[in-house]
């Protein structure tokens, strides 16, 4: 592919936020365009210094824009802090020297100017809490065709883990995930039914260990600190962490590395019990029928791997 894939990618970081942008990087097919952060893992503020550390450690040339601070509706922000602690990368830290800069421009602004000037349409991949987007297309609904896809993780179509109908990023903003949904945007969908394919083993991350660059030092303390809070028994070849965003990078470059099914996937925005629930009409004389996502539900997990492994080996 000679000609690159402007991107603007959009995160929450979060250990396996900062494992996609390592591997983003690493792909010499994705122009990123830039980096915005969303209120999830953790809050705003240490998602943001999160995004400046992953971004400092692989010395990368891109822009860091801080986005919004908690959901649409105002209500109370959900976060994950005992799995990815309380800057959002385990026990990884950098000196503030080395940190990438902030840029003074919001979000907001930042991916309005990318897609107004852009001369072909621009891919987001969204792996956090969908609030930055929804307020992208409530704000400038005339720039929703310069946006070719979204490539989102989020959501399952038969089990949440935040609850047991709600995946932590569709269930901290719902209200935002229905806007987006509902866009007429083409959308790939990386949700826990694949999500949870996308293992690495206690053995493998020992191989991650074992790579001798910045970058593998980064993401093994994260993924450990990851593992040690999932992971209580003594059988560490086959227990496992699952890196769920890294399929939203993936996706875009090798589509046959997963199988799924073109789907109408609707948002639960109300509900006691249901609330966040990505619902997608599996009945056969209805599958298909205006489909709004390509939902993916199997990886080939070995491949997958090793493309985490190349891309962390490609940084000096």
């Amino acid at each position: 592919m000679d000609k690159k894939i402007p991107v603007i990618f959009d995160c929450d970081p979060g250990i396996d936020d900062a494992l996609a942008l390592v591997v983003a990087f690493s792909l010499p097919q994705l122009d990123i365009k830039a980096v915005t952060t969303v209120a999830g893992n953790v809050s705003i503020e240490n998602v943001t210094r999160s995004a400046r550390v992953v971004l400092g450690t692989l010395a990368v040339k891109s822009k860091i824009y801080k986005g919004a601070r908690g959901p649409l509706m105002g209500m109370d922000v959900i976060e994950a802090p005992e799995a990815h602690g309380e800057t959002g990368l385990g026990t990884y830290s950098l000196e503030e020297k080395y940190w990438h800069p902030l840029e003074e421009m919001s979000a907001l602004e930042a991916q309005k100017k990318i897609l107004e000037e852009s001369d072909e349409p621009v891919t987001i991949i969204a792996v956090g809490p969908l609030t930055n987007i929804a307020i992208l297309l409530k704000a400038y609904p005339q720039l929703k065709s310069k946006i070719k896809e979204l490539s989102i993780m989020g959501g399952g179509l038969y089990t949440g883990n935040h609850t047991p109908a709600g995946e932590f990023n569709i269930l901290a903003d719902p209200e935002a995930a229905h806007i987006v949904y509902t866009s007429g945007i083409p959308i790939i969908m990386a949700g826990l039914d694949v999500t949870h394919e996308a293992r690495i083993y206690g053995k493998e991350l020992d191989k991650i260990s074992s790579i001798n660059n910045a970058v593998a030092d980064m993401m093994s303390k994260a993924v450990e600190f990851n593992f040690q809070k999932f992971n209580k028994g003594k059988e560490r070849d086959n227990e496992y962490v699952c890196m769920h965003d890294v399929c939203s990078v993936l996706v875009l470059l090798y589509p046959d590395m997963f199988k799924g099914e073109d789907l109408n996937v609707m948002i639960e925005i109300g509900g006691r019990y249901m609330r966040g629930y990505t619902i997608a009409d599996r009945r056969r004389a209805h599958k298909g029928k205006d489909a709004n996502c390509h939902v993916l539900l199997e990886i080939d997990r070995e491949r997958f791997l090793g493309e985490v492994l190349k891309a962390i080996k490609s940084y000096s």
